[in-house]
């Protein structure tokens, strides 16, 4: 019996996920760039000092959060990591669609440099600074801005007891749950003007138990804190230095017969990131009818991805002013948030690349039908010269690939072939 309810529960969690997957529409997952809270405009050089520990076991976490900003601030592609799969599919490797944008924006006094100027002004890397004093020492290192702060630790471990079930009989057992939570303060300051950019002040708790019986040891203090300086530290990195995050664009699904086809297969080339071939039809569906707030909507989301966020803005605009749709606003209010990139990264001498979408709307290519021939990759296909069984053979092509059709002449399609060169084939071996 206990099988037979396993087993129920594996399918309901399967009927489950496929019944969520079916409700939702063509999705593009890709990783955006997200702008800072801090505008440090004209910001080239930074240092970060230790933190200073309010107790003495919070000084390990004072130089923990401190060196994981510089190593947080020193990446690439801060964010970006592999999309994981569902039930039924396997990991995806994280990519970004836009150009030209990092996240190594700020260059980082080496600590070397920045203990010999602390030891010049006799205090130490985690002593107590002031704002007057954070404004000498960044001109004394010949940065633009300094980042520091405060830290405090709590520790405890709480003995109790759970009930447990074995063997059909109820027993109370011992545990041992430890709980630590890390609290910090920190303050961005402009060492040109003295003036305080921004602070925030944050904690976070992690707790682990373990019980009687338990076929593990409990997490060390340690190991507690480290997860939680960790998390601490990228929400205030965050605030001063972009990061991507993953951001999933839910299509518009459109359901007008005449269009229904090519936007299908529209939507479809866009899940698979193939954006170029994805704008060619959606724009040719817009060229026909560009008061569709579906195409309007659809189209800003491939701008948006691929960083052309004054076209998105422009597309998502009209979208509202046709249909009061709450995503659309949505829509409208984030790429105007995107849009704050542009100047700060112009400020570090970048530019965001927007993708050219006009050359994937005049590539032909990308709109032209295509049609899958019948069978498996071990069978051939007669393709013909003329448009007739009796003619002279092209070529023999495998069963399941796809070629592009040239013309359509009732019975026949004639199609591309490999080499320049160009055959009819029926249309009884073909699928669309």
């Amino acid at each position: 019996m206990a099988r037979i309810y396993v087993k129920l529960a594996v399918m309901l969690v399967v009927l489950s996920f496929a019944c969520s997957s079916a409700l939702a529409y063509k999705k593009i997952r890709t990783f955006m760039p997200q702008a800072p809270e801090l505008d440090l405009l004209g910001v080239k050089k930074i240092a970060v000092l230790d933190f200073t520990p309010s107790n003495a076991s919070a000084q390990e976490a004072g130089k923990f959060i401190a060196d994981k900003i510089i190593e947080y601030t020193l990446e690439e592609e801060r964010g970006i990591r592999d999309i994981k799969g569902g039930l039924l599919s396997a990991d995806v490797r994280g990519t970004t669609l836009i150009e030209g944008l990092t996240t190594r924006c700020f260059s980082v006094v080496e600590r070397s440099r920045l203990e010999s100027v602390l030891a010049e002004q006799s205090m130490s890397d985690g002593g107590l600074v002031g704002d007057a004093q954070a404004a000498r020492i960044g001109e004394l290192l010949g940065v633009d801005v300094l980042i520091y702060g405060d830290v405090s630790d709590s520790r405890e471990d709480v003995r109790g007891y759970e009930k447990r079930r074995y063997n059909n009989q109820d027993y109370q057992v011992a545990c041992i749950t430890r709980k630590v939570t890390i609290s910090a303060n920190m303050r961005v300051v402009d060492t040109r003007s003295g003036e305080i950019l921004g602070t925030r002040r944050s904690s976070r708790t992690a707790s682990d138990k373990v019980c009687e019986g338990d076929n593990r040891d409990l997490k060390s203090d340690g190991q507690l804190a480290g997860h939680c300086a960790n998390e601490l530290t990228w929400e205030f990195t965050n605030m001063f230095n972009p990061w991507y995050a993953l951001g999933e664009f839910e299509l518009e699904k459109i359901k007008a017969k005449e269009f229904k086809d090519e936007a299908h297969a529209a939507a479809e080339a866009a899940e698979n990131l193939e954006i170029d071939k994805a704008y060619a039809i959606y724009r040719k569906l817009y060229d026909s009818d560009p008061y569709n707030p579906l195409f309007l909507y659809n189209l800003g989301i491939l701008y948006e991805v691929a960083g052309s966020f004054d076209r998105a803005e422009e597309m998502y605009a009209n979208a509202v002013m046709l249909k009061d749709e709450e995503k659309y606003k949505e829509a409208a209010e984030r790429i105007g948030r995107r849009a704050r990139l542009a100047p700060f990264y112009a400020s570090l001498d970048m530019a965001i690349v927007p993708y050219d979408f006009e050359a994937a709307a005049s590539d032909a290519s990308l709109l032209a039908k295509k049609v899958e021939v019948k069978g498996s990759s071990k069978d051939r296909v007669d393709v013909f010269v003329q448009p007739t069984q009796d003619s002279e053979i092209a070529a023999k092509v495998p069963g399941g690939i796809q070629l592009e059709v040239i013309e359509d002449t009732g019975e026949w399609y004639l199609v591309k072939l490999l080499g320049g060169k160009q055959g009819y084939i029926s249309k009884k071996n073909t699928k669309d």
